[in-house]
């Protein structure tokens, strides 16, 4: 278990504010990665996709919104899984936990962005309302194929 990630892998990555463009819109960054972060974020836990029988590599992105303030969500964890979170929208509590029993907590809001590992449980808890998140992850979800979610609960994490 020694090779797994720790919360001292997670990433917190500040962003860039907003600028004017050409065409008189408005620029935002919703995530600047540098090339190790890269390389992290698609570094897949062999052992564990290896028993999946379906190739769940690849890139999907998606937004979870109207997010009422004190609402609980994520509370899983994944054993392939990395995820760039963004705060679109409010601010949210990140609570992380590892394998280990090291515990880190964040805020994210809309000028930070969080790299969480897989084997790592996270929480998030909703500072605002009607918030936002987007969510980057290194793994594809067919709705149909439960082999393909990768998602386990906390109580699976801390058996």
């Amino acid at each position: 278990m020694s090779d797994l990630p720790s919360v001292n892998d997670i990433q917190v990555i500040s962003l860039d504010g907003t600028w004017p463009t050409k065409s008189g819109g408005m620029l935002r960054v919703l995530y600047k990665i540098d090339y190790g972060m890269v390389q992290q974020f698609l570094d897949y836990n062999q052992t564990e996709l290896d028993k999946i029988p379906v190739d769940i590599r690849g890139l999907r992105s998606y937004v979870v919104s109207g997010i009422a303030k004190g609402s609980v969500g994520a509370n899983e964890w994944h054993k392939v899984r990395n995820e760039l979170c963004y705060c679109l929208k409010g601010s949210f509590t990140w609570s992380c936990l590892d394998t280990y029993g090291n515990k880190r907590e964040f805020i994210i809001d809309e000028n930070t962005a969080i790299l969480t590992p897989h084997h790592i449980l996270h929480i998030y808890t909703s500072l605002e309302d009607d918030s936002a998140i987007s969510v980057l992850a290194n793994t594809l979800f067919f709705p149909e194929n439960s082999v393909t979610h990768d998602t386990y609960s906390a109580d699976e994490f801390i058996a």
